[in-house]
C-alpha cells in the first residue's frame, strides 16, 4: 500500500501536524463568496480547507489519488455529524479527470499544485480544472515562491526539527524533522519528512514521507493560466492579499474565459 499510497505513512498524522495552519481557509471562503455553484478542491488530502468551506455551507468536491488521506477526510466529516453543507469525496488523479457537473470555483490549496512536476503534469490539471467550471467560474491556486527558499546545492543536507508536540490523545510525544535537497536544475527541492512518535514507555516509532516539490515564477504560472483559456484577475503574495514579493507564496485568481 505504501508503493501505491505514498502518504500512508504518514496520512494519520497530517491534521496533527497541519492544524495550526488555517489563514488560507478564510482567503478560498471569501474566493467562494464571489462565484455561483459548487465548489471542487484538486489534492483535496485530508480535508483541511474543504471540510470548513463545507460546514460554512457550501457544495464541495474534492479530488485526490491518496486512499489514505480521503480515509482521514471521511473520518473527519463523519465526526462532524450533520453540516450545513456537504462534501463528495472522490479518488482521482488530479491531472486526468473528467466529471459530469460544473464548479462556480475550482482550487488547488496550500503548495499541492507543486507535486506536479512537469509542465505537461501541470497543462493537464489545468485543462481538467477548466472544463468543470461552470461560465465565469474562478480558478485559484497556491504555490510557493521560488524566492522563498534557497537554492544553493550542497553535497549534503542537515536533518532539521521542525517542532515537537505533545499528542494529548494518547500522551506521546511527537517530533517532525526534515531534509530539503535542492535541484536548481530542475527548480525542484526534494523534501524528506520524518515523524517520531515517542511513548510515554520510551517506544519509538518512525514514519518517513519523501516529495518532490516544483516551483515557478509567476510569469510561468501567469502564462500556463492564460494558455488554458483562464484570464488572471489578481496575484497576491499571501493569503492577507499582500502585493507579490511581500510574501513567501504566489496566490492566484483566475476567471474563465470562455463557457462550452
Amino acid at each position: 500500500m505504501t508503493a501505491e499510497d505514498p502518504y500512508a505513512p504518514i496520512a494519520a498524522l497530517y491534521d496533527f501536524s497541519y492544524d495550526d495552519f488555517t489563514e488560507d481557509i478564510e482567503f478560498y471562503e471569501n474566493v467562494a463568496r464571489a462565484v455561483d455553484g459548487p465548489l471542487l478542491e484538486l489534492g483535496v488530502g485530508s480535508g483541511r480547507v474543504a471540510i470548513p468551506l463545507a460546514q460554512a455551507g457550501y457544495e464541495v468536491a474534492g479530488i485526490d489519488s491518496s486512499p489514505s488521506m480521503l480515509d482521514q477526510a471521511r473520518q473527519s466529516l463523519n465526526s462532524l455529524g450533520k453540516i450545513e453543507g456537504s462534501l463528495e469525496l472522490i479518488e482521482g488523479d488530479m491531472t486526468a479527470f473528467e466529471l459530469e457537473r460544473r464548479f462556480g470555483m475550482v482550487f488547488v490549496a496550500a503548495n499541492t499544485f507543486q507535486h506536479l512536476l512537469t509542465t505537461e503534469q501541470q497543462l493537464a490539471c489545468v485543462r481538467c480544472a477548466v472544463k468543470c467550471l461552470l461560465p465565469d467560474g474562478i480558478f485559484s491556486m497556491s504555490v510557493r515562491s521560488p524566492a522563498s527558499v534557497t537554492w544553493e546545492n550542497t553535497d549534503w543536507s542537515p536533518m532539521l526539527m521542525h517542532w515537537s508536540r505533545l499528542d494529548e490523545a494518547t500522551g506521546d510525544t511527537i517530533m517532525k524533522f526534515c531534509v530539503e535537497q535542492p535541484d536548481p536544475g530542475r527548480m525542484v527541492r526534494r523534501l524528506t519528512y520524518i515523524y517520531d512518535r515517542v511513548r510515554p514507555t520510551g517506544d519509538l516509532k518512525r514514519s518517513v514521507f519523501t516529495t518532490e516539490l516544483r516551483y515557478s515564477t509567476e510569469a510561468e504560472i501567469r502564462l500556463l493560466l492564460q494558455h488554458c483559456g483562464l484570464r488572471v484577475t489578481h496575484v497576491y503574495g499571501d493569503y492577507d492579499l499582500a502585493p507579490p514579493g511581500a510574501g513567501d507564496n504566489l496566490v492566484f485568481v483566475a476567471r474563465a474565459e470562455t463557457a462550452d
